[in-house]
């Protein structure tokens, strides 16, 4: 059988690549803060809690992301910046909108209707967290972006 490998010539080359382990150090990071909070009470003692583990959320997905496409699909390396940034937004955007799908199922199937704690406190805590995904993940969709050089083909 043979086989071929197909490459895209892109007229981008990155001089910065996240690499396996910063995917993994980073959310095994972020789930080790967020078991933390909980077991510790800081969500209900700290509300604003949330708020930086979104933001390290969406910049994780972002960096992820970026792993992902420089490994598997180099296509995306060959985008203009505008939808570049758009594609990192999106894909931070549905996973920021999953992990608040989670919480609404986990608050609905485990969590008492008045306990004192919570994962959803409502559309504003929902909307908040989105945001916060969204400029964690920006930043770093910046970051990486604006750090890729032009090359000539």
């Amino acid at each position: 059988m043979i086989t071929r490998r197909f490459t895209t010539h892109s007229p981008y080359k990155m001089n910065v690549r996240p690499s396996a382990w910063s995917v993994l150090v980073g959310v095994l990071a972020i789930l080790c803060a967020h078991i933390l909070s909980v077991l510790q009470g800081w969500y209900t003692t700290y509300t604003w809690i949330d708020i930086p583990l979104h933001l390290a959320g969406g910049a994780w997905t972002a960096l992820a992301f970026f792993y992902l496409q420089r490994r598997y699909v180099l296509l995306f390396s060959a985008l203009p910046f505008l939808f570049s940034i758009i594609m990192v937004v999106g894909v931070v955007m549905l996973v920021g909108v999953g992990w608040e799908w989670f919480e609404f199922g986990f608050d609905y199937i485990f969590v008492p209707e008045h306990a004192e704690w919570r994962a959803q406190l409502g559309l504003v805590d929902t909307m908040g967290d989105l945001l916060a995904d969204v400029i964690g993940g920006a930043l770093v969709g910046l970051y990486f972006l604006l750090n890729r050089k032009q090359t000539r083909i």
